[in-house]
């Protein structure tokens, strides 16, 4: 295992939580890298891989919020640790598929964060901010893995124009 990527995807996460989390959300809705990051991660690597990165990207990631971080820390192992069970038992030809858990893994993470720090109504901000957040980060999970699968190339693009 080499650990020079996972260093590089853990500074990713640390930079969008502390900076670019405010830059990338549009109206209150926020893209969730940190789950997408576990979730490709879970979905490519190794069990251990992924039960390590997600111990580490809940680290990382719930180190904004103190209060939540033993709860944040044991959601982002359990969501890898399903999406890599999930991963070995589907087929991950498809974008679908992927696309997926991808999703069920936002969205689980999303209410139950919310749950813990939100005192508003559930349906309103399941409505209002959870779900068009699953879909944002859905968005981004479908150009990773167009781009992944060779369904965008430079060459495809350039042929646009």
């Amino acid at each position: 295992m080499k650990i020079i990527p996972y260093l590089m995807y853990l500074f990713l996460i640390s930079f969008h939580e502390t900076i670019l989390g405010e830059l990338t959300s549009v109206g209150g809705v926020a893209f969730d890298m940190t789950i997408l990051i576990v979730v490709l991660t879970a979905l490519y690597k190794g069990e251990m891989e992924a039960l390590w990165f997600g111990f580490m990207a809940g680290l990382v990631a719930g180190a904004a919020a103190p209060d939540i971080l033993p709860y944040r820390v044991i959601l982002t192992v359990v969501l890898s640790v399903l999406a890599n069970f999930l991963s070995n038992r589907i087929n991950l030809e498809s974008i679908v598929s992927r696309l997926v858990i991808l999703a069920g893994m936002v969205l689980i993470n999303r209410l139950v964060i919310t749950s813990l720090t939100s005192t508003d109504e559930i349906f309103f901000v399941l409505f209002r901010f959870i779900l068009p957040s699953v879909l944002y980060t859905s968005l981004w999970g479908l150009i990773f893995f167009a781009l992944k699968d060779g369904i965008i190339t430079p060459q495809k693009v350039k042929a646009l124009f």
